[in-house]
C-alpha cells in the first residue's frame, strides 16, 4: 500500500487491537507501517514537486496522517505510558539514521568498484599497447632480416 492507504490501515488495526494487545510486540508491524506510509508521502511530495506538480492532495494526505499518528500516540499512551511513545519515536530514529548510513556505504561501495574498474581498463589498456608494440617491433625487426 502506498501512502495515506497505508497510514490510514495501520492506524485502523491499531486503533482496533491496541485494547486487545497485551505488548506491543503485537502491532509493531503496523506501528512501522504507520511511519512507512507518512515517509512515503514526504517523498511523493517532493518528486510532485520536482517535475512541477502540485502537491496539494499529498499535502492534505501528510495532514490527515499527522492525524492518525497524534491519534495512535495518543493511544499507546493511554495504554502504555509516555515512555512507550518516546520509545517508538527513537526507534523510528535510530532506524532511518542506519538506513542512511547504509545507503551511504553502498554508494562508497559502488563508487570504489566504479574506480577500482576504470583502473583495471587503464592498466589493462596500457598492457595492451604495450604487448602491441613489442609485437610491432618484433615484427618489423624480423621482417628486416
Amino acid at each position: 500500500l502506498a501512502g495515506i492507504a497505508l497510514v490510514k490501515k495501520s492506524a485502523e488495526i491499531i486503533s482496533k487491537g491496541l485494547n486487545a494487545a497485551q505488548d506491543m510486540s503485537s502491532l509493531a508491524s503496523q506501528v512501522d507501517d504507520l511511519f512507512e506510509g507518512k515517509k512515503q508521502l514526504k517523498h511523493q511530495e517532493r518528486q510532485e514537486r520536482a517535475v512541477g506538480k502540485s502537491p496539494t492532495q499529498t499535502i492534505i494526505d501528510q495532514k490527515l496522517a499527522d492525524e492518525h499518528i497524534a491519534e495512535i500516540k495518543a493511544l499507546i499512551i493511554a495504554r502504555f505510558g509516555f515512555y512507550a511513545w518516546t520509545d517508538i519515536i527513537k526507534l523510528q530514529k535510530e532506524a532511518a539514521f542506519e538506513e542512511k548510513q547504509r545507503q551511504a556505504l553502498e554508494r562508497k561501495t559502488k563508487q570504489q568498484k566504479r574506480e577500482d574498474m576504470q583502473e583495471a581498463a587503464v592498466v589493462g589498456g596500457s598492457l595492451a599497447v604495450g604487448i602491441a608494440l613489442v609485437l610491432l617491433v618484433g615484427f618489423t625487426v624480423w621482417a628486416m632480416q
